[in-house]
């Protein structure tokens, strides 16, 4: 009986140090400028972002090429924040060489925000210091 006691106690405690919802959630968003910007050999970029769910922890590398010149800033845009009437932005942290990889810790509003599919990559340069390409990020396999 205290063999079964102690065999309970240790298949419990394993399912308790499983983690039940973890995830590593990928993303991916093609760049390229607006329709109005766009040429035939314009720039062209891609970003590729894993979130960690359990550390919260979002990674990305961001590559790009046929830029007007060097990135003056690049940031991921989303949604406004409760009682704010224009949306986030979280800055990419420098160096802003090709390519762009570092990563942060997200809060639990941005990580719904980013799995719902609300945000976006926008890559600056001085010709174009409102963005020369940006994209959409979506759920990649």
């Amino acid at each position: 009986m205290r063999g079964i006691l102690v065999g309970a106690l240790l298949v419990g405690a394993l399912f308790a140090m499983t983690p039940g919802s973890a995830e590593t959630l990928h993303f991916r968003a093609k760049l390229a400028p607006s329709e109005a910007q766009s040429s035939p050999q314009g720039p062209v970029g891609v970003a590729e972002l894993t979130l960690d769910t359990e550390s919260k922890v979002l990674s990305w590398k961001v590559s790009y090429s046929g830029l007007s010149g060097p990135l003056t800033g690049a940031h991921f845009k989303a949604p406004p924040e409760p009682g704010s009437s224009m949306g986030a932005t979280m800055d990419l942290a420098p160096p802003l060489t090709n390519p762009v990889i570092s990563s942060t810790r997200l809060n639990d509003i941005q990580i719904g925000d980013l799995r719902a599919g609300l945000w976006s990559v926008n890559l600056l340069t001085a010709k174009n210091p409102h963005g020369e390409i940006s994209g959409d990020l979506q759920r990649a396999p």
